[in-house]
């Protein structure tokens, strides 16, 4: 921009709405002496702005925005002077007509102003549940559509009092066009209803003392939070915790737990440097914690596992329950707990419940009592969920700039730097939804259905990926509605109309029948819209290369525990060379029969027999007898399952690393039953010794380039070692057999096919031990190592890898036909 331009119109695009960018514009404004106006548009904040500092103000506008903005881009046009006498906000408009959008805030935690005058005795909004500002609140989980104003938000049922009125309209103040704010004399209310007689409180106790009293007593509360329900009691109470466990629960699925800071946490577990800022980021996810030795949580808050998901307090209503005081509003000191459980407020596998009506009937059952609120969730999220593991990774740098004929443009997110891969994601949810993945170039909107477990869907729209939130496993009525509520609303707000629906290759997947419905209905007259299948193993590996740019070829290590395969048996242990136009086999696990299937899933010591039988031959039954599986399980069900085994009707042949996994927990007596998704692979890993060195030996068969991988030799020797050495030993072992085989695969491929980039996704890869080992070896060996790092690397990746890899066949399609 010249020296002598006085005057620009602006464009600033991204997360720029409902975070404090048109009260710092103004004011920045008014800082340099600059005239014109600042507006929300639907297709992000528009700026026309002059003055003889306009050069000063586009330099600090890039570098000093608001802090949870985020700007994706801007576009600077030059124009004559206008003569505007002073600087002014004005109201939104939408300059769109259907076409432009823009991004969507993720809901942030209560921010620390907004805490200290909570719990203030002078402060206005002293102990008010619903205190918000500019910095923090309810963002995605209140918007029903865009621009982000009130009307358009579950506020609008709520008028402001004229001394909320002033704020929300006073440029300077922090809660300037705070869509939720709101005071005690003017917003929403809580509300508490007691279920369970046997817990007394006092009627004149307000709602939240009440809720606390229970606690206390070892109740358990349904708490209507930010994005649903969450049912909370004392972590410390082992009788609360298994109460909860037997009426919710019913399997051994770790509990989120609450503590009121960061200090109490360090009493149970170990917190790093790269978990602390984790845990105290103001998208206050889940944070998965190493225990303490002495941990004084009970068991059965984490069972059979070396980690506790620990998130701090995010909402107003949340820190209410530690520090309300219980008499005349004498200030807490003390916390009213060190911790307490905080669950989702659902059923099974169904979608959270956001609705009071819908919780009071639907867990009437679990919870004693209920904490409601009457702001209205338009929008259920449930609590993110991370692992935080440092991992230095050698990626390509790229730089690039785009001027255009219409202005100046700089891309934020084209610059890319040496990652450090701290957040590893177990689920994406509240905090980070629906936080874009930048593409880095314009493409067509395409929509990834996902697949089975922990779905998500995407959408792509012109340089952005758009993941939905944590949806769930696919299998009922409910979680299929939620997927539809989701869609409807995001491909409103992001004005995007899929003209390709991606699904994954398993016919019987609720996603894929959902894709080939929903082309049917949209079908008619003019109107094209094409479904394609993606191979699911295919899709992990797409999923790494939407987030780090790839579309060349690259090495696809996918290990998970199922996914539909080519040759119509189920893969899991997959080494592939991919790009986008497609994928060949380079190898994969050796088959193993899983006896009855699903049954084999939900019980790994059917897998370990077939495991034994399969690696065994004549001497299957001295192994077994070795093993103590014949004293556990009688000799007559082993027979069973070695019947089942050999039917191929009734027992599919799988090469799932996820299935190993629970082959060998079983075999060393860790965990036999799987009660949740992955138990025994969990307890796997958590009882791995660390400082071992030593590996058991693996076989590889290569025929014309291609390798079976065999476990057969690991197996036999676990079974000789079992009653020499501690099973800490022999699980580390393992896992140094499970790191040798994906370093070697990966090694071998790239020395045939001089490909230096290596993509390792799957569930298996939430593994921190086997992930690390990996990683360092195949970095050090001058490698290329890209991992999901922006969504998890479980199925909830998938959606994300189908999007990428149709949306960019289709886009060189388009773009050859172009040049043709």
């Amino acid at each position: 921009m010249g020296s002598m331009v006085t005057r620009a119109q602006i464009v600033v695009k991204g997360i720029v709405q409902g975070v404090g960018f048109r009260p710092y514009i103004f004011n920045l404004a008014e800082s340099l002496d600059l005239k014109g106006y600042v507006t929300n548009t639907s297709e992000g904040v528009f700026i026309d702005v002059e003055g003889t500092r306009l050069p000063e103000f586009v330099e600090r506008l890039r570098n000093e925005a608001p802090p949870l903005s985020q700007i994706t881009d801007f576009t600077i046009t030059s124009f004559p002077l206008h003569g505007y006498r002073e600087f002014a906000i004005r109201q939104s408009l939408d300059r769109a007509q259907g076409l432009p959008f823009t991004l969507v805030s993720p809901d942030i935690s209560i921010c620390p102003d907004c805490l200290q005058e909570m719990l203030d005795p002078a402060d206005r909004r002293y102990l008010y549940p619903f205190i918000n500002c500019t910095n923090c609140g309810p963002r995605y989980s209140i918007t029903r559509s865009i621009p982000y104003d009130r009307p358009n938000t579950t506020m609008a049922d709520f008028s402001m009092c004229s001394s909320c009125l002033k704020e929300y309209e006073e440029p300077r103040n922090r809660r300037f066009h705070a869509q939720p704010n709101a005071c005690e004399a003017c917003g929403p209310r809580v509300a508490y209803k007691g279920q369970n007689t046997e817990f007394t409180v006092n009627d004149k106790e307000n709602a939240i003392q009440k809720a606390i009293h229970v606690l206390r007593q070892g109740g358990i509360v349904a708490i209507k939070g930010l994005g649903g329900f969450h049912i909370a009691c004392d972590a410390l109470n082992d009788g609360a915790v298994r109460r909860l466990r037997e009426k919710k629960r019913k399997s051994n699925k770790p509990f989120a737990v609450m503590s009121p800071d960061i200090d109490r946490i360090e009493k149970f577990c170990v917190v790093s440097k790269a978990e602390h800022d984790a845990v105290l980021s103001n998208r206050r996810p889940i944070v998965l914690l190493r225990k303490r030795n002495n941990c004084s949580l009970p068991s059965t808050v984490s069972p059979n596992n070396s980690d506790v998901g620990f998130l701090l307090p995010y909402t107003p209503l949340h820190y209410l329950l530690f520090y309300h005081p219980l008499d005349a509003k004498t200030p807490v000191v003390n916390a009213h707990f060190d911790a307490l459980v905080m669950t989702s407020g659902n059923l099974s596998e169904e979608p959270i419940i956001r609705d009071n009506e819908e919780a009071l009937g639907r867990l009437a059952d679990i919870a004693d009592g209920f904490l409601l609120h009457n702001r209205d969730i338009f929008m259920r999220v449930d609590d993110s969920v991370i692992k935080v593991k440092s991992i230095e990774l050698r990626v390509r740098s790229e730089h690039q700039d785009d001027n255009s004929d219409k202005g100046q443009r700089h891309d934020y997110n084209s610059e890319r730097r040496t990652m450090n891969a701290d957040l590893l994601f177990i689920r994406r949810s509240r905090g980070y939804a629906p936080d874009p993945i930048m593409l880095h170039d314009e493409g067509p909107e395409v929509l990834g259905c996902g697949a089975d477990l922990k779905n998500t869907f995407t959408l792509t729209k012109g340089r952005f990926a758009i993941p939905s939130q944590h949806i769930g496993d696919m299998e009922n009525y409910e979680t299929v509605k939620f997927f539809e509520t989701i869609l409807a609303n995001l491909k409103a707000v992001y004005r995007a109309e899929p003209q390709a629906i991606v699904h994954d290759l398993h016919p019987e997947y609720l996603s894929t029948r959902w894709a080939k419905e929903y082309r049917a209905k949209a079908a008619g007259p003019g109107k094209e819209l094409m479904t394609v299948g993606i191979q699911h193993h295919y899709a992990h590996i797409g999923s790494v290369m939407a987030e780090h740019g790839l579309n060349h070829q690259v090495i696809g290590v996918a290990f998970d525990g199922t996914g539909y395969g080519t040759d119509g048996h189920l893969w899991g242990g997959e080494f592939i060379v991919a790009d986008i136009h497609g994928f060949q086999r380079a190898g994969h696990l050796g088959y193993i029969p899983l006896p009855g299937g699903e049954a084999a899933i939900r019980e790994p010591w059917k897998t370990a027999i077939s495991f034994i039988m399969n690696c065994g031959g004549a001497d299957a039954w001295n192994l077994l007898e070795t093993a103590g599986f014949v004293e556990k399980y009688g000799k007559t069900n082993i027979e069973n399952v070695g019947i089942i085994a050999r039917s191929r009707e009734f027992s599919p042949l799988s090469s799932g690393a996820g299935r190993l996994f629970d082959a060998v927990s079983a075999l060393i007596g860790i965990c036999d039953q799987n009660t949740f998704e992955g138990e025994a692979a969990m307890a796997l890993e958590a009882c791995a010794q660390e400082g071992v060195s030593e590996a058991y030996p693996i076989e590889f068969t290569q025929r014309n380039g291609y390798t079976i991988v065999d476990f057969s030799p690991t197996i036999l020797a676990i079974v000789r070692e079992l009653h020499r050495i501690p099973r800490e030993t022999i699980a580390a072992k393992f896992h140094n057999a499970v790191v040798t085989v994906v370093v070697t695969m990966a090694k071998q491929i790239a020395g045939h096919s001089r490909i230096g980039d290596i993509a390792l996704s799957g569930g298996t890869f939430q593994n921190r031990y086997l992930l690390n080992g990996i990683t360092t070896s195949l970095s050090a060996s001058g490698l290329n190592v890209y991992v999901n790092s922006k969504v998890p690397c479980n199925d909830a990746c998938i959606s994300l890898g189908q999007a990428y890899l149709v949306r960019e066949r289709l886009k060189q399609d388009r773009d050859g036909k172009r040049s043709a």
